[in-house]
């Protein structure tokens, strides 16, 4: 996150970081080995989110299947697909099409100011997130109804001026009103625990995934 963060300093250390918004950029062609992993989704750092992906076995059967972006793996697939697939099995892969059909990423606004809550401990809150991967409480996420997965956003508490980095990872809030809903660890290092709901600046410093 540091490397990422310095990329933004200018030598005159006054001007603002200007946010980066991504277009859906993928690998059209990669040969890599299957791997499971614990996912709802089959996920790959070649492609962006939604992205549509055909997988060739060594006998030749074709398996078309929507990938999502994540910065850890080829490509891996739900413990699901085991039927299919063997886990170190050497497979072709062919973008079909990169990204949702819409060309996402897109987002909608680049600076918002809103209400933020938060959500993960004694509420019901799910073993996973919207985005097909597992809800980790101890991270700094934030679920939102408007940015793509993966955007990166700066995230300043308007009560004290604390600010924070976190990624889009989940849906929400349901709540009418509130137009956030921060991971614990992101709330926590807002200092916004104990208000529950806090005024806050959103700005978007990456729109979806950064893609290899």
């Amino acid at each position: 996150m540091v490397a990422f963060i310095s990329l933004f300093l200018y030598s005159c250390g006054k001007k603002k970081p200007i946010p980066q918004v991504e277009t859906a950029q993928c690998i059209g062609n990669f040969k890599t080995e299957i791997k499971f992993c614990h996912s709802r989704r089959p996920l790959s750092n070649k492609v962006q989110d939604g992205s549509l992906i055909a997988i060739k076995t060594p006998d030749g059967k074709v398996y078309k299947v929507a990938a999502y972006y994540d910065p850890n793996y080829p490509l891996c697939l739900p413990y699901t697909y085991r039927s299919i697939f063997k886990s170190g099995e050497l497979v072709e892969v062919q973008t079909l099409r990169c990204g949702y059909s819409k060309n996402r990423p897109y987002c909608p606004w680049t600076v918002k100011i809103g209400k933020a809550s938060w959500y993960g401990y004694g509420d019901g809150s799910g073993k996973w997130t919207a985005s097909g991967r597992p809800f980790e409480p101890e991270t700094f996420g934030l679920a939102n109804k408007e940015l793509p997965f993966g955007t990166l956003v700066k995230i300043t508490n308007l009560l004290n001026g604390k600010s924070v980095y976190a990624v889009v990872l989940d849906r929400g809030p349901f709540v009418k009103g509130r137009d956030f809903d921060l991971y614990p660890k992101t709330m926590r290092a807002l200092g916004g625990i104990k208000e529950g709901v806090i005024p806050v600046k959103v700005e978007v410093i990456r729109c979806g995934w950064k893609v290899k």
